[in-house]
């Protein structure tokens, strides 16, 4: 059998639906929510001529469904994990520790709360490594970030234990997997606080949006007010937030508008059949793949996995060469994060920000003695670059598995 990579007839000419959330935009609920919002004329959830407070509905839905006491729409996922951190009282100088595998929000967030970024390994999971964050805890670490990669819950259990050990913050990143469970709770829930993203490649979108939800009061009291220039509005009248949890500070604009708030509530109903359905797919693909001599990636949650499947090979260059061969063939793979660490982002690497070179992983006012450099975190770099991972979405029909199982083995026969 002639593979298409070689010139022979592919699997499939026609693109597998990987989309998420954005698949559902066109539906009556979502066409008809933002209509709402705009014939009502009140786009800024705190007040409008008929102000339909959609942004709040999906805050209460998102409490309801996390078991979070509060919730909080912002304009971004990176502005989830921003406020949160501000919300846990993360202060110049003081370090995070976050994986070497993830998208560089994550790092943003930390740099841009005046903080430190510290990189810890990621294990089979391809989420932090309980072991590597301890390892990197020292006495100004503050919190910790574990990274919910595309859709697999981190082992929460082992990481509350270490940061419960040492006094750490634990500010869960669900950016990638909202709706997703670990032993039965929602991720998000589990740590201090919890950030989603509703970009539009998650699970449910708004084009642009996110949300945090934490159960201490004062974490979220803090995060609500850096979120709005400081706590400027809080009622439909625009009346400025009363001091709640300490003395007044300056913020900035992350607020949630009612349109991305009235395309969040309408998606978060279809959150729990979003996520069952890719976990059902990558279940199967594994399952039937599940003889392969590859290393499959660990799932912490006996659920499974959604959003992606992921493998292991023996070296890169076949992992290359493997998802070259599955593109070629009509099924969407690649190495995850281009089998690349996120500190090998020459701006993380080489300590750039947007105001001074080098400010804040190493400012004159808060020194540290951090650096970067590639080979730091070997196990995630390894790793990394033998990873394979085919894309999942809910709206994938069976032929779209079946079409992926015949891709992978055809490909096998020749690769493996």
């Amino acid at each position: 059998m002639t593979h298409a990579i070689d010139g022979g007839k592919p699997v499939r000419d026609t693109p597998i639906d990987t989309d998420k959330g954005v698949s559902y935009l066109s539906e009556q609920e979502e066409m008809q929510a933002v209509e709402d919002v705009l014939r009502s004329r009140s786009l800024f959830r705190y007040y409008g001529p008929q102000l339909l407070r959609k942004t709040e509905a999906f805050e209460q839905r998102l409490r309801d469904i996390t078991g979070a006491k509060y919730a909080l729409g912002v304009s971004s996922g990176t502005a989830a994990l921003q406020a949160a951190l501000v919300g846990l009282g993360v202060e110049d100088g003081d370090e995070v520790v976050v994986p070497a595998v993830t998208f560089i929000a994550t790092v943003g967030a930390v740099i841009n709360a005046r903080a430190v970024p510290v990189f810890a390994e990621v294990d089979e999971s391809l989420n932090l490594d309980p072991i590597s964050f301890e390892a990197q805890v020292t006495s100004k670490t503050k919190a910790v970030v574990p990274v919910h990669l595309a859709n697999v819950a981190c082992d929460m259990d082992p990481i509350m234990a270490v940061a419960r050990r040492h006094g750490i913050r634990v500010l869960e990143d669900a950016a990638q997997a909202m709706g997703v469970t670990y032993r039965g709770r929602q991720v998000g829930s589990i740590g201090d606080a919890g950030a989603f993203s509703l970009q539009l490649s998650k699970n449910i979108t708004t084009g642009e949006g996110g949300a945090l939800v934490t159960g201490d009061f004062t974490v979220f009291d803090r995060a609500a007010r850096y979120h709005d220039q400081g706590g400027q509005f809080t009622t439909s009248t625009g009346d400025v937030r009363e001091l709640t949890s300490g003395e007044p500070f300056i913020g900035t604009n992350l607020r949630m508008t009612e349109i991305a708030g009235a395309l969040a509530a309408a998606q978060i109903d279809r959150l729990e059949r979003i996520v069952s359905s890719m976990r059902g797919f990558a279940a199967e693909i594994r399952r039937r793949l599940g003889d392969l001599p590859v290393e499959w990636r660990r799932i912490p949650d006996p659920m499974g996995e959604g959003g992606s499947v992921t493998m292991f090979f023996e070296s890169s260059d076949t992992a290359i060469h493997f998802a070259d061969a599955l593109r070629a063939e009509g099924i969407p793979a690649g190495r995850v994060y281009g089998g690349r660490p996120v500190y090998a982002n020459p701006a993380v690497l080489n300590q750039r920000t947007a105001w001074s070179v080098g400010c804040p992983f190493n400012c004159a006012e808060h020194p540290t003695d951090r650096t970067y450099a590639m080979g730091m975190c070997p196990r995630s770099e390894d790793l990394l670059g033998r990873s394979l991972s085919i894309g999942i979405g809910p709206m994938m029909t069976q032929g779209d598995v079946d079409d992926i199982v015949a891709a992978v083995r055809k490909v096998a026969e020749h690769l493996l």
